[in-house]
């Protein structure tokens, strides 16, 4: 039995990450490295500077009346709880999973998150529209996917591609 989902990523899409993003490239000194991820991966700064984007909890909410709701995020999996937590606390429900990268896995975000959409499929739930703020994520899923419509997230609006 399928269950029709709808797919969400967090950072950018339910959360506006401007402020620990900013902290991030700041502790390291401007540059995407091994100290800009355990920055910007601390779950501490994910609590306090993490505010919520309403455009994406909107929909959120409104893809719930239709249809489950799955996470599927770049994050790494030691975050789940914290994941959740926020997740649930500007959302106000819990979804029904949540796929997140490997602790270790430094691969880019198209790369992985196309093997967490298979991996969902493989569950048997039933990707229809997948909401993310890389496009370059939503490019490697439309190649592999086809058939799921995509939702591209930027600043404080969306468009469907």
């Amino acid at each position: 039995m399928n269950n029709v989902c709808y797919a969400f990523d967090i950072d950018g899409v339910i959360v506006d990450v401007t402020e620990r993003l900013r902290v991030a490239l700041e502790v390291s000194g401007g540059v995407k490295n091994r100290k800009f991820w355990d920055t910007f991966f601390d779950p501490d700064l994910i609590i306090r500077l993490d505010k919520p984007r309403s455009i994406g909890i909107e929909l959120v909410r409104d893809r719930a009346r239709k249809g489950c709701i799955i996470i599927i995020t770049g994050r790494p999996r030691r975050l789940k709880d914290v994941s959740m937590e926020e997740f649930i606390k500007f959302i106000g429900v819990r979804p029904k999973a949540i796929f997140m990268r490997s602790n270790r896995d430094y691969r880019p975000s198209y790369i992985v998150k196309v093997e967490l959409v298979e991996k969902a499929l493989r569950l048997n739930y039933e990707i229809i529209e997948l909401h993310d703020d890389d496009e370059k994520v939503l490019r490697s899923v439309k190649n592999t996917f086809p058939n799921i419509r995509l939702v591209h997230h930027l600043n404080n609006t969306y468009v469907i591609l």
